[in-house]
């Protein structure tokens, strides 16, 4: 069993590294490659997780390592991958966690605002607020404000976007859905018709405010490069 667990923290285009062990319960930066944050630009999370497991030498990787990575709302385009990524290093013990609502947790003095980009804050007063190891399997993403089924967002994501399966894997669509069940796609996937279309929309406007709002918000939070179909922007811009 692994003596060590592992939080990254994603702020904005940046990444942090943090290591506690069960001798050692409090956090403190573990630096990647010889830096306490870096670009997300040119060191993605799967490319973190993988300097993780080198760093370690060991043929099961990450298989008995507990990982938690917590991401502010602004680097949710940085996750895609992950998944993939903690497959392909075996990890599995893994979570992950939105940044504000945990840091709504931590206790501040009147007046004092959260040092999201402050290591020693990180350490002392975010991560302790982890309950524990990460779970043995992944759990939900805090990205929709309630339960969303991926289905949902399989069927209306490609209606509002173009040629949407060409830049969002199915694997990332259950990713950011919080769900284990990654969508069969068909490959390569047919756009929709007109008809196909208006039809999409006329359902959708009768999901329940709640779903449709939960769906759009998706939407907005996507970095993908992405075009909205023009005749549903109105979809977007009226959130």
């Amino acid at each position: 069993m692994s003596t060590e667990n592992y939080a990254l923290v994603l702020m904005g285009d940046r990444v942090a590294c943090f290591q506690s062990s069960p001798a050692d319960p409090s956090w403190r930066v573990t630096r990647i490659s010889g830096d306490a944050w870096v670009s997300l630009h040119t060191h993605s999370v799967p490319a973190v997780l993988q300097q993780l497991s080198e760093r370690r030498n060991l043929n099961t990787r990450l298989a008995h390592v507990p990982v938690t990575l917590v991401y502010e709302q602004a680097a949710v385009g940085y996750l895609a991958g992950v998944a993939e990524a903690f497959e392909a290093l075996q990890c599995r013990t893994w979570q992950v966690l939105r940044y504000e609502p945990l840091a709504e947790r931590v206790t501040r003095a009147p007046g004092e605002q959260h040092r999201a980009h402050d290591e020693t804050w990180l350490a002392e007063s975010l991560l302790v607020c982890l309950d524990g190891p990460a779970p043995v399997a992944p759990v939900s993403v805090e990205v929709l404000p309630g339960t969303l089924q991926v289905g949902v967002l399989q069927l209306y994501l490609p209606m509002l976007f173009q040629h949407f399966w060409s830049s969002v894997s199915p694997q990332d669509l259950a990713f950011i859905a919080g769900s284990l069940q990654v969508p069969d796609v068909e490959s390569p996937y047919p756009e929709p018709s007109q008809d196909a279309i208006a039809v999409l929309r006329r359902r959708f406007l009768n999901l329940p405010a709640a779903q449709r709002q939960a769906v759009l918000g998706v939407a907005h939070e996507l970095s993908y490069k992405l075009k909205v179909r023009a005749q549903l922007r109105d979809l977007l811009e009226g959130l």
